[in-house]
């Protein structure tokens, strides 16, 4: 017994011994120009150590380091590329023996790397390995090591591997600061803390962060912790247990909290992550939650998404409606080399609009987009609340008189709106295409049913290659091709209308029932500029109608033509209270648009009775109306509501249409009446001159008298 305290006193004695020897004999601090050489030698980088390299013994052999600084050259912001203000670092060393590397615990205070790209793309990273001063020898040295390796790969792999274990990590009060002048960017990491437990390859570590810094003008911080592990042969890791809380503020954005949980993640296999995020951005606060099962492939050329569901509840002025809910349910999958995002299955809501169907998206400097969608039913005007007209209340006098006083601004503003051109930019960033299937559509209050649509993106153009709906009893084919290209966009649209109950139509549209009937309709138009005022004035083109067993509301020709004949009697009508309404079996008419004005010259409407021709134009700018209708009576026959008209076949009756279009005024023109029908004005004459046989017997026929009389005549005909 007493001889094994001896040895174990005589170890001890050794160990003091050599220790104390080793801090007499060997100063750690001699070292430091050798290593700044080294360094010097491998990068061209200076290194400088200004605090001391001490010894450390327990709990194992390893040094403290003071301060270092790793220099940047000249012409850069900061004259360190990377600093510390003091290191630890300790290994065993009885377990080299064995070959087993055991670190102690690795602690860094207040390390900082300042990375900056000179707006000529320089950057202080540029020839850290060297390769600028070691010249034409680097070849021949790597030739050199690479032989080396080869004869000695042989024996390494007859040795044991090494083991490698390390107690534990610690990084303190670190900072970064990334300054990029060439592409305007600058981040700054403010502060890192982060730890990671003692571990070793094979076993399960617990790491935590937090860091806080600035990316421009946004503020950001995050914090979290996870289970790692570091596979044995140092090929791979794991995760479990993430959990990720964030938040991100700059002037306008305001992300208060991110919440992000994984429950695992190894490559090849399914993790399930939930996450939760609350903010506020311009004119919006949003609330949003989701969950998603992923998994990226052992190669990490593809992610996978399944079962992801998304659910957001929006609130702000910027929404169609003050309180939103946005819902997205998407299997994806994410293609890492070409950038390549597939939507296989897709369903998307926003309230009660709903979408399903599936997508595609390629980043590249103008992103792909395809898709396939389709929905049982969207009514745009209850999704925006312009479904109804509400009634107009009644305001008060200090209501209407501010209203009073802000007219003149409203008009003013209301004319620069219509002035202004939609900003169509967006069609340049895009190459997008795809479908669009609706069971039953409504907007600006028309219904349609069955609608497909076909629309591209590409190079400034927009191009619906095909809308195709059932509308009204009817069906509409239509194309639209916009060019933003130029100084203004340009556009030409066709439409082919066929079978369209047309009053309906029109009551939905336009709140206006004058016109009813079976229509056919033809559109062919073209213009430049999108703004509301420059469509009135350059739309260019025909509009062909062809309509069918209707009627025209507002006006009553029969009744028109009773008061006609009526006037060449020289009777005052006798007027019954009837519909205003014209009756006809066929309407047709071409209107050619250009210069701001809609004008046809071959308006014509037949029915049994009347054959209605008419020419005339309407100003498309300010809306009014100047139509001359001409009808004529082809037959005896019994009229509109069962009143006789009178064998007054061939009367040609002219009817002026003025005013605006929502106030159309129709009128008799008796110039015209009587100046058009010849027959009546000899009728007429003859008439005259029994009258001055009866008043004036033989002085009738002084030449003087008759000459007076025809003046009267001529005045009243023309």
């Amino acid at each position: 017994m007493k001889k094994i305290i001896m040895a174990l006193l005589a170890i001890i004695v050794v160990a003091v011994v050599g220790i104390a020897a080793l801090v007499a004999l060997v100063d750690p601090n001699q070292f430091k120009p050798m290593i700044a050489e080294q360094v010097k030698k491998a990068t061209g980088r200076d290194l400088v150590i200004d605090g001391d390299i001490s010894w450390r013994f327990f709990p194992s052999i390893g040094f403290d380091i003071g301060k270092t600084e790793f220099r940047n050259p000249q012409g850069f912001a900061e004259p360190n590329l990377a600093q510390f203000e003091q290191a630890e670092l300790s290994v065993s060393v009885m377990p080299l023996f064995s070959q087993q590397l055991e670190i102690g615990n690795v602690s860094l205070l207040g390390g900082r790397v300042f990375i900056q790209t000179l707006e000529n793309g320089v950057s202080n990273l540029d020839g850290l390995s060297g390769q600028d001063k070691a010249g034409d020898n680097a070849d021949q040295s790597a030739t050199e090591s690479t032989s080396l390796e080869a004869e000695q790969a042989g024996s390494q792999t007859e040795q044991q591997a090494w083991q490698i274990t390390l107690a534990g990590v610690e990084i303190n009060n670190a900072s970064a600061l990334i300054i990029d002048h060439k592409a305007g960017s600058q981040t700054e990491v403010e502060r890192l803390d982060f730890s990671l437990d003692q571990f070793a390859p094979g076993e399960w570590t617990a790491a935590k962060f937090n860091i806080a810094g600035k990316a421009g003008e946004l503020s950001f911080s995050a914090e979290g912790q996870t289970e790692l592990l570091i596979a044995k042969a140092l090929d791979g890791a794991e995760l479990k247990a993430l959990s990720l809380k964030a938040s991100a503020k700059d002037a306008a954005n305001d992300i208060r909290n991110a919440n992000i949980s994984l429950d695992s993640f190894k490559l090849g296999e399914w993790s399930t992550i939930d996450f939760a995020i609350e903010g506020q951005v311009p004119d919006l606060s949003f609330n949003t939650q989701g969950s998603t099962q992923l998994m990226v492939d052992e190669a990490v050329k593809v992610i996978d998404l399944k079962a992801a569901k998304v659910s957001v509840d929006a609130k702000g002025a910027s929404l169609p409606r003050p309180e939103m809910k946005i819902g997205l349910e998407a299997d994806a999958k994410y293609h890492l080399d070409n950038g390549l995002a597939e939507l296989p299955s897709l369903k998307a809501t926003v309230d009660e609009l709903a979408l399903a169907g599936n997508a595609s998206f390629q980043s590249a400097d103008i992103p792909v987009i395809r898709f396939d969608l389709s929905s049982d039913n969207i009514d745009v005007d209850a999704f925006l609340g312009t479904g109804s007209e509400s009634a107009p209340s009644q305001a008060s006098d200090g209501e209407v008189q501010q209203a009073g006083a802000a007219g003149n601004n409203s008009s003013a503003t209301n004319d620069k709106e219509k002035g202004q051109e939609p900003d169509l930019s967006v069609l340049k960033t895009l190459d997008l295409a795809g479908k669009l299937t609706v069971g039953q559509f409504k907007a600006a209050n028309a219904h349609l049913s069955d609608v497909t649509l076909a629309m591209t993106v590409k190079n400034g153009v927009f191009d619906l290659s095909g809308l195709d709906a059932k509308l009204y009893q009817g069906t509409i084919h239509s194309t639209a091709k916009i060019d933003a290209n130029g100084k203004l966009p340009t556009y030409r649209v066709t439409k082919q209308i066929k079978g369209v109950q047309v009053q309906p139509l029109l009551v939905d549209v336009a709140q206006n029932d004058t016109l009813a009937g079976t229509g056919d309709i033809t559109v062919n138009v073209s213009g430049t500029g999108l703004a509301e005022k420059r469509i009135r004035e350059n739309i260019a083109g025909t509009i062909d109608i062809r309509f069918a067993d209707g009627a025209i509301y507002g006006v009553n020709v029969p009744e028109m033509i009773r008061e006609a004949r009526a006037t060449l009697k020289g009777q005052k009508a006798e007027y019954v209270k009837e519909e205003k309404k014209t009756d006809f079996s066929a309407m047709s008419s071409t209107i050619n648009l250009g210069k701001g004005v809609a004008s046809t010259n071959n308006l014509d409407i037949d029915s049994p009775l009347l054959r209605i021709n008419g020419n005339g134009s309407t100003s498309l700018v300010d809306e009014t109306i100047d139509f001359a209708v001409n009808t004529s009576v082809v037959a005896t026959s019994k009229g509109q509501g069962g009143k006789d008209i009178d064998e007054v076949a061939d009367l040609t009756v002219p009817i002026d249409v003025k005013g605006s279009w929502s106030e159309p005024a129709f009128s008799l023109n008796i110039a015209q009446l009587l100046k058009q029908n010849n027959e009546l004005e000899q009728k007429a004459q003859r008439e005259v001159e029994r009258g001055l046989e009866k008043l004036l017997g033989d002085k009738a026929e002084n030449e003087d008298i008759k000459k007076a009389a025809d003046k009267l005549l001529k005045g009243l005909f023309n």
